[in-house]
Protein backbone atom coordinates (compact mmCIF):
# COMPACT_ATOMS: atom_id res chain seq x y z
CA UNK A 1 0.00 0.00 0.00
CA UNK A 2 1.00 3.62 -0.45
CA UNK A 3 0.78 5.71 2.73
CA UNK A 4 0.63 9.50 2.92
CA UNK A 5 1.74 10.92 6.28
CA UNK A 6 0.93 14.58 6.97
CA UNK A 7 2.32 16.70 9.78
CA UNK A 8 4.23 19.96 10.02
CA UNK A 9 7.17 18.05 11.53
CA UNK A 10 8.80 14.83 10.39
CA UNK A 11 11.97 13.45 11.96
CA UNK A 12 14.21 15.49 14.22
CA UNK A 13 15.30 14.41 17.68
CA UNK A 14 13.73 17.37 19.51
CA UNK A 15 10.28 17.33 17.88
CA UNK A 16 8.18 14.59 19.54
CA UNK A 17 5.46 14.40 16.87
CA UNK A 18 8.03 14.33 14.06
CA UNK A 19 10.12 11.74 15.86
CA UNK A 20 7.18 9.40 16.49
CA UNK A 21 5.87 9.86 12.95
CA UNK A 22 9.25 8.87 11.52
CA UNK A 23 9.27 5.77 13.73
CA UNK A 24 5.91 4.69 12.27
CA UNK A 25 7.05 5.56 8.74
CA UNK A 26 10.14 3.39 9.11
CA UNK A 27 7.99 0.50 10.34
CA UNK A 28 5.66 0.83 7.34
CA UNK A 29 8.65 1.00 5.00
CA UNK A 30 10.20 -2.09 6.59
CA UNK A 31 6.90 -3.94 6.07
CA UNK A 32 7.11 -3.28 2.33
CA UNK A 33 4.79 -0.27 1.98
CA UNK A 34 5.47 2.96 0.10
CA UNK A 35 5.64 6.06 2.29
CA UNK A 36 5.01 9.63 1.12
CA UNK A 37 5.46 12.48 3.62
CA UNK A 38 4.03 16.00 3.47
CA UNK A 39 5.96 18.14 5.97
CA UNK A 40 8.09 21.23 6.46
CA UNK A 41 11.05 19.22 7.83
CA UNK A 42 11.48 22.07 10.30
CA UNK A 43 11.82 21.82 14.06
CA UNK A 44 10.69 23.37 17.35
CA UNK A 45 14.03 25.07 17.85
CA UNK A 46 14.38 27.73 15.16
CA UNK A 47 18.15 27.91 15.48
CA UNK A 48 18.52 24.20 14.75
CA UNK A 49 19.28 23.19 11.16
CA UNK A 50 16.36 21.82 9.18
CA UNK A 51 16.40 18.28 7.89
CA UNK A 52 16.64 17.58 4.19
CA UNK A 53 14.94 14.87 2.18
CA UNK A 54 18.36 13.28 1.53
CA UNK A 55 18.64 12.60 5.28
CA UNK A 56 15.47 10.50 5.12
CA UNK A 57 16.26 7.73 2.63
CA UNK A 58 13.37 5.58 1.47
CA UNK A 59 10.70 8.24 1.94
CA UNK A 60 9.13 10.32 -0.80
CA UNK A 61 9.22 13.67 1.01
CA UNK A 62 7.15 16.60 -0.26
CA UNK A 63 8.36 19.72 1.53
CA UNK A 64 6.12 22.69 2.34
CA UNK A 65 8.34 25.76 2.78
CA UNK A 66 7.73 27.94 5.82
CA UNK A 67 9.13 31.20 7.13
CA UNK A 68 11.36 30.44 10.12
CA UNK A 69 11.00 34.00 11.42
CA UNK A 70 7.23 34.20 10.94
CA UNK A 71 4.74 33.82 13.81
CA UNK A 72 3.65 30.26 14.49
CA UNK A 73 0.03 30.95 13.54
CA UNK A 74 1.09 32.14 10.07
CA UNK A 75 3.02 28.93 9.45
CA UNK A 76 0.08 26.94 10.81
CA UNK A 77 -2.34 28.51 8.31
CA UNK A 78 0.13 28.20 5.43
CA UNK A 79 0.67 24.48 6.02
CA UNK A 80 -3.03 23.86 6.60
CA UNK A 81 -3.95 25.44 3.26
CA UNK A 82 -1.32 23.32 1.50
CA UNK A 83 -2.70 20.17 3.13
CA UNK A 84 -6.33 20.89 2.31
CA UNK A 85 -5.51 21.66 -1.33
CA UNK A 86 -2.90 18.95 -1.93
CA UNK A 87 -3.89 15.88 0.10
CA UNK A 88 -7.10 15.06 -1.86
CA UNK A 89 -5.22 15.14 -5.17
CA UNK A 90 -2.10 13.19 -4.19
CA UNK A 91 -1.73 9.46 -4.87
CA UNK A 92 -2.18 7.32 -1.78
CA UNK A 93 -4.16 4.37 -0.46
CA UNK A 94 -4.14 5.37 3.19
CA UNK A 95 -3.54 8.79 4.71
CA UNK A 96 -2.53 9.63 8.27
CA UNK A 97 -3.17 13.18 9.47
CA UNK A 98 -1.68 14.48 12.72
CA UNK A 99 -2.65 17.65 14.60
CA UNK A 100 0.15 20.09 13.83
CA UNK A 101 -1.08 22.44 12.62
CA UNK A 102 -4.42 22.39 14.47
CA UNK A 103 -7.44 21.35 12.39
CA UNK A 104 -5.29 19.39 9.93
CA UNK A 105 -8.17 16.92 9.93
CA UNK A 106 -9.99 19.52 7.79
CA UNK A 107 -8.15 17.95 4.83
CA UNK A 108 -10.24 14.78 5.27
CA UNK A 109 -13.74 15.87 4.10
CA UNK A 110 -12.65 16.94 0.58
CA UNK A 111 -10.61 13.77 0.17
CA UNK A 112 -13.62 11.74 1.27
CA UNK A 113 -15.89 13.63 -1.13
CA UNK A 114 -13.58 12.98 -4.09
CA UNK A 115 -12.71 9.37 -3.37
CA UNK A 116 -15.58 7.98 -1.32
CA UNK A 117 -14.55 4.96 0.75
CA UNK A 118 -12.00 3.73 -1.79
CA UNK A 119 -9.25 5.33 0.31
CA UNK A 120 -8.77 5.20 4.05
CA UNK A 121 -8.06 8.28 6.18
CA UNK A 122 -6.83 8.28 9.78
CA UNK A 123 -6.32 10.92 12.46
CA UNK A 124 -3.53 10.69 15.06
CA UNK A 125 -4.46 13.12 17.82
CA UNK A 126 -1.78 14.97 19.75
CA UNK A 127 -3.32 18.19 21.09
CA UNK A 128 -7.08 18.69 20.76
CA UNK A 129 -8.48 21.79 19.09
CA UNK A 130 -10.56 23.92 19.58
CA UNK A 131 -10.56 22.57 23.15
CA UNK A 132 -7.01 23.89 23.69
CA UNK A 133 -8.06 27.39 22.63
CA UNK A 134 -10.89 27.29 25.14
CA UNK A 135 -8.71 25.94 27.96
CA UNK A 136 -6.18 28.70 27.30
CA UNK A 137 -8.90 31.34 27.50
CA UNK A 138 -8.38 32.45 23.89
CA UNK A 139 -11.94 31.64 22.86
CA UNK A 140 -14.97 31.01 25.05
CA UNK A 141 -17.03 27.87 24.66
CA UNK A 142 -20.21 29.77 23.85
CA UNK A 143 -18.72 32.05 21.21
CA UNK A 144 -19.54 31.89 17.53
CA UNK A 145 -15.87 31.27 16.71
CA UNK A 146 -15.66 28.31 19.07
CA UNK A 147 -18.82 26.77 17.64
CA UNK A 148 -17.48 27.22 14.10
CA UNK A 149 -14.14 25.61 14.98
CA UNK A 150 -15.94 22.81 16.79
CA UNK A 151 -18.02 22.20 13.66
CA UNK A 152 -14.84 22.07 11.58
CA UNK A 153 -13.27 19.50 13.92
CA UNK A 154 -16.49 17.47 13.91
CA UNK A 155 -16.64 17.49 10.11
CA UNK A 156 -13.11 16.17 10.00
CA UNK A 157 -13.83 13.43 12.52
CA UNK A 158 -16.88 12.42 10.53
CA UNK A 159 -14.72 11.89 7.44
CA UNK A 160 -11.99 9.68 8.93
CA UNK A 161 -11.94 5.89 9.16
CA UNK A 162 -10.06 5.64 12.44
CA UNK A 163 -8.36 7.58 15.22
CA UNK A 164 -5.14 6.98 17.16
CA UNK A 165 -5.61 8.54 20.61
CA UNK A 166 -2.87 9.17 23.20
CA UNK A 167 -4.84 8.03 26.25
CA UNK A 168 -8.20 7.06 27.78
CA UNK A 169 -8.92 10.63 28.95
CA UNK A 170 -8.27 11.99 25.46
CA UNK A 171 -10.56 9.33 23.97
CA UNK A 172 -13.26 10.40 26.42
CA UNK A 173 -13.04 13.99 25.20
CA UNK A 174 -13.22 12.87 21.57
CA UNK A 175 -16.26 10.79 22.42
CA UNK A 176 -18.21 14.01 23.07
CA UNK A 177 -18.39 14.62 19.32
CA UNK A 178 -21.60 13.23 17.87
CA UNK A 179 -19.60 12.03 14.84
CA UNK A 180 -17.56 9.76 17.12
CA UNK A 181 -18.03 6.13 16.15
CA UNK A 182 -18.28 4.04 19.29
CA UNK A 183 -16.58 0.95 17.92
CA UNK A 184 -13.37 -0.85 18.86
CA UNK A 185 -12.31 -0.85 15.22
CA UNK A 186 -12.51 2.94 15.00
CA UNK A 187 -10.02 3.90 17.69
CA UNK A 188 -6.83 2.63 19.26
CA UNK A 189 -5.22 4.11 22.37
CA UNK A 190 -1.43 4.33 22.08
CA UNK A 191 0.50 6.53 24.52
CA UNK A 192 3.44 8.61 23.22
CA UNK A 193 6.92 7.14 23.18
CA UNK A 194 10.53 8.23 22.94
CA UNK A 195 12.93 5.66 21.51
CA UNK A 196 16.00 7.86 21.36
CA UNK A 197 18.92 5.96 22.85
CA UNK A 198 19.67 7.68 26.17
CA UNK A 199 22.22 5.52 28.02
CA UNK A 200 23.78 7.14 31.05
CA UNK A 201 26.80 9.17 29.86
CA UNK A 202 28.56 9.29 33.26
CA UNK A 203 31.46 11.52 32.24
CA UNK A 204 29.17 13.87 30.29
CA UNK A 205 26.86 14.18 33.31
CA UNK A 206 29.80 15.09 35.53
CA UNK A 207 31.05 17.67 33.01
CA UNK A 208 27.60 19.20 32.62
CA UNK A 209 27.00 19.46 36.37
CA UNK A 210 30.46 20.90 36.92
CA UNK A 211 30.03 23.49 34.18
CA UNK A 212 26.59 24.59 35.38
CA UNK A 213 27.39 24.53 39.08
CA UNK A 214 25.05 21.67 39.98
CA UNK A 215 27.64 19.36 41.51
CA UNK A 216 26.49 17.82 44.79
CA UNK A 217 22.93 19.14 44.51
CA UNK A 218 19.64 17.32 44.18
CA UNK A 219 18.12 18.34 40.85
CA UNK A 220 14.37 18.70 40.31
CA UNK A 221 14.32 18.93 36.52
CA UNK A 222 11.57 20.24 34.25
CA UNK A 223 12.80 19.79 30.67
CA UNK A 224 10.59 20.59 27.71
CA UNK A 225 7.69 22.79 26.74
CA UNK A 226 6.17 25.16 29.30
CA UNK A 227 3.05 26.22 27.47
CA UNK A 228 -0.45 27.36 28.31
CA UNK A 229 -1.43 23.94 29.64
CA UNK A 230 1.44 23.61 32.12
CA UNK A 231 1.66 24.84 35.69
CA UNK A 232 4.91 25.81 37.40
CA UNK A 233 3.59 27.60 40.48
CA UNK A 234 3.69 24.52 42.73
CA UNK A 235 7.36 23.90 41.93
CA UNK A 236 8.28 27.53 42.59
CA UNK A 237 6.34 27.35 45.85
CA UNK A 238 8.37 24.27 46.83
CA UNK A 239 11.62 26.08 46.02
CA UNK A 240 10.50 29.04 48.10
CA UNK A 241 9.52 26.78 51.01
CA UNK A 242 12.96 25.17 51.02
CA UNK A 243 14.74 28.52 50.66
CA UNK A 244 12.76 29.98 53.56
CA UNK A 245 13.97 27.31 55.97
CA UNK A 246 17.57 27.65 54.74
CA UNK A 247 17.83 24.39 52.83
CA UNK A 248 20.26 24.53 49.90
CA UNK A 249 20.33 20.87 48.85
CA UNK A 250 17.71 21.15 46.07
CA UNK A 251 18.03 23.06 42.79
CA UNK A 252 14.96 23.45 40.58
CA UNK A 253 16.07 23.49 36.95
CA UNK A 254 13.75 24.48 34.12
CA UNK A 255 15.24 23.81 30.66
CA UNK A 256 12.25 25.19 28.82
CA UNK A 257 10.64 27.06 26.00
CA UNK A 258 7.02 28.10 25.69
CA UNK A 259 4.48 30.79 26.38
CA UNK A 260 4.79 30.67 30.21
CA UNK A 261 8.58 30.99 30.49
CA UNK A 262 8.48 34.77 31.08
CA UNK A 263 5.96 34.32 33.90
CA UNK A 264 8.17 31.63 35.43
CA UNK A 265 11.23 33.88 35.33
CA UNK A 266 9.30 36.64 37.06
CA UNK A 267 7.88 34.35 39.75
CA UNK A 268 11.29 32.86 40.57
CA UNK A 269 13.46 35.95 40.11
CA UNK A 270 14.37 36.19 43.82
CA UNK A 271 15.03 32.48 44.36
CA UNK A 272 18.66 31.31 44.15
CA UNK A 273 17.53 27.67 44.09
CA UNK A 274 15.64 28.06 40.78
CA UNK A 275 17.46 28.12 37.46
CA UNK A 276 15.55 28.88 34.23
CA UNK A 277 17.45 28.14 31.03
CA UNK A 278 16.92 27.54 27.32
CA UNK A 279 17.02 24.11 25.70
CA UNK A 280 20.48 22.58 25.65
CA UNK A 281 21.97 21.27 22.38
CA UNK A 282 20.77 17.85 21.30
CA UNK A 283 24.20 16.41 22.08
CA UNK A 284 23.67 17.21 25.78
CA UNK A 285 20.11 15.86 26.08
CA UNK A 286 21.15 12.57 27.67
CA UNK A 287 23.47 14.27 30.17
CA UNK A 288 20.74 16.72 31.14
CA UNK A 289 18.08 14.06 31.69
CA UNK A 290 20.44 11.80 33.64
CA UNK A 291 21.33 14.75 35.90
CA UNK A 292 17.87 14.70 37.44
CA UNK A 293 17.18 13.43 40.93
CA UNK A 294 13.46 13.79 40.20
CA UNK A 295 11.84 14.73 36.90
CA UNK A 296 8.96 17.23 36.93
CA UNK A 297 5.87 17.24 34.71
CA UNK A 298 2.78 19.39 35.14
CA UNK A 299 -0.67 20.19 33.81
CA UNK A 300 -3.21 22.90 34.59
CA UNK A 301 -6.68 21.57 35.50
CA UNK A 302 -8.99 21.69 32.51
CA UNK A 303 -6.30 20.49 30.10
CA UNK A 304 -6.65 16.78 30.88
CA UNK A 305 -7.20 14.89 27.63
CA UNK A 306 -6.44 18.00 25.57
CA UNK A 307 -2.69 17.54 25.91
CA UNK A 308 -0.64 14.49 26.92
CA UNK A 309 2.92 15.61 27.80
CA UNK A 310 5.39 13.51 25.83
CA UNK A 311 8.34 14.35 28.09
CA UNK A 312 7.44 11.45 30.39
CA UNK A 313 8.48 8.86 27.84
CA UNK A 314 12.01 10.17 27.43
CA UNK A 315 12.71 10.41 31.14
CA UNK A 316 11.57 6.81 31.61
CA UNK A 317 14.92 5.85 30.07
CA UNK A 318 16.70 7.31 33.11
CA UNK A 319 16.63 5.87 36.61
CA UNK A 320 15.05 8.93 38.26
CA UNK A 321 11.37 8.95 39.29
CA UNK A 322 8.86 11.49 38.00
CA UNK A 323 6.61 13.85 39.96
CA UNK A 324 3.47 14.89 38.10
CA UNK A 325 1.45 17.85 39.37
CA UNK A 326 -1.95 18.15 37.72
CA UNK A 327 -5.46 16.67 37.47
CA UNK A 328 -5.84 13.22 38.97
CA UNK A 329 -7.62 11.89 35.86
CA UNK A 330 -4.99 13.13 33.38
CA UNK A 331 -3.50 10.48 31.12
CA UNK A 332 -0.03 11.22 32.55
CA UNK A 333 -1.21 10.44 36.08
CA UNK A 334 -2.72 7.20 34.78
CA UNK A 335 0.53 6.22 33.03
CA UNK A 336 2.69 6.98 36.07
CA UNK A 337 0.46 4.83 38.25
CA UNK A 338 0.45 1.98 35.74
CA UNK A 339 4.22 2.05 35.26
CA UNK A 340 4.98 2.67 38.97
CA UNK A 341 7.63 5.20 38.00
CA UNK A 342 6.68 8.15 40.15
CA UNK A 343 3.97 9.99 42.05
CA UNK A 344 1.18 12.45 41.31
CA UNK A 345 0.01 15.47 43.28
CA UNK A 346 -3.03 17.61 42.61
CA UNK A 347 -2.48 21.00 41.00
CA UNK A 348 -2.57 23.64 43.71
CA UNK A 349 -0.61 21.55 46.24
CA UNK A 350 1.32 23.83 48.58
CA UNK A 351 5.09 24.19 48.53
CA UNK A 352 5.63 22.25 51.75
CA UNK A 353 3.81 19.22 50.39
CA UNK A 354 5.64 19.33 47.07
CA UNK A 355 9.04 19.66 48.74
CA UNK A 356 8.24 16.85 51.19
CA UNK A 357 7.24 14.62 48.28
CA UNK A 358 10.50 15.41 46.49
CA UNK A 359 12.45 14.46 49.62
CA UNK A 360 10.62 11.15 49.78
CA UNK A 361 11.26 10.45 46.09
CA UNK A 362 14.93 11.44 46.10
CA UNK A 363 16.16 8.02 47.19
CA UNK A 364 13.93 6.18 44.75
CA UNK A 365 15.77 4.76 41.76
CA UNK A 366 14.21 2.40 39.24
CA UNK A 367 15.54 0.32 36.38
CA UNK A 368 15.29 2.42 33.18
CA UNK A 369 12.72 1.36 30.60
CA UNK A 370 14.03 -0.37 27.49
CA UNK A 371 12.68 1.15 24.25
CA UNK A 372 13.08 -2.23 22.56
CA UNK A 373 10.31 -3.61 24.77
CA UNK A 374 7.80 -0.92 23.69
CA UNK A 375 5.16 -2.17 21.21
CA UNK A 376 3.65 1.26 20.48
CA UNK A 377 5.09 1.66 16.97
CA UNK A 378 3.85 -1.76 15.94
CA UNK A 379 0.38 -1.02 17.32
CA UNK A 380 0.01 2.21 15.33
CA UNK A 381 1.29 0.60 12.12
CA UNK A 382 -0.94 -2.46 12.56
CA UNK A 383 -3.99 -0.25 13.13
CA UNK A 384 -3.34 1.74 9.97
CA UNK A 385 -2.95 -1.43 7.93
CA UNK A 386 -5.83 -3.43 9.40
CA UNK A 387 -8.76 -1.04 9.68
Amino acid sequence: MRFLLVNRFFGGAQTPTGRMLQDVAEKLLADGHEVVVLSTLGGYVRAAPELSASQLPGFDVRVVSQGRSLPKVVNWVWFLLHAILRVPFMRWDRCLLLTDPPFLVAAAPLARLLHGRSRRIFLWTMDLYPEALNAAGIVTSGSLLYRALRWLAAAGLGAVDGVVSLGPRQSLRLGQYRQWKDAASFTVVVPPWDHRPLPRPSEAVDRLQERLGWKGLRIALYAGNLGEGHTFEEFVAAARSLHTVGRKDWLFVFAVRGSRVAALREAAADLPNVKVMDYLPETETAALLWSATVHLISMIPGWEGIIVPSKLYGVLQTDAPTLFVGPEDADTAYELGKLERGRSLLAGSDGARVSATLDQMAASRRKPESPADDPCIDRVAAFLCAV
